[in-house]
């Protein structure tokens, strides 16, 4: 959604024929949609991350920094579109924070775009780049991982090499390989 919202420009979206009223009804919905389920996925991770042992102990100062930058920063931004839709008063984010965000690339940042935004938007924006900063130095640098090699490895079947184990019954469906 981000990189529609600020990287296409509404010029190119006006001349697809896509009017505001359509753009914005779509990037509102599918935006608070993923907001809401991307808070709910972080709750899980949380809650496992709580209730699992050795995740718990595996837990380090940089994780609970990742977590509250990560949900500051959703929060912010889910928090600031809801509530301009609910009060009647949506920024049009697409003449300020998105030209913005795009002159930064162009080597020309026009601050003036990002301080014409509502706070929200500009705070938004500053929790994002603090984590983007923060980032390399957490577990979300595993993102660039890509274990695509994961999907297509073989199962690993694991044996015991201890005797005493193979002293009770197995549960059936689960004999042992290579045993009668």
């Amino acid at each position: 959604g981000h990189i529609g919202g600020l990287l296409i420009p509404e010029s190119w979206t006006d001349a697809l024929g896509i009017s505001e009223t359509a753009y914005h009804a779509v990037a509102v919905t599918l935006g608070t949609v993923a907001g809401f389920c991307t808070l709910a996925g972080a709750a899980i991770l949380i809650y496992r991350r709580r209730t699992v042992g050795p995740v718990f102990s595996a837990t380090t100062r940089n994780d609970k920094l990742m977590y509250v930058l990560l949900i500051g920063t959703i929060v912010l931004g889910l928090g600031t579109t809801v509530l301009g839709n609910l009060t009647g008063h949506p920024h049009d984010y697409r003449q300020t924070v998105s030209p913005w965000f795009r002159s930064i690339f162009y080597l020309h940042p026009d601050k003036d775009l990002i301080l014409a935004a509502p706070l929200g938007f500009q705070l938004h924006a500053l929790a994002a780049w603090t984590l983007f900063a923060f980032w390399p130095f957490s577990r979300l640098v595993h993102v660039f991982s890509a274990p695509i090699g994961y999907l297509t490895r073989p199962y690993i079947v694991y044996r015991s090499r201890d005797d005493r184990l193979g002293a009770q019954s197995p549960r059936r469906g689960w004999e042992r390989v290579g045993h009668p």
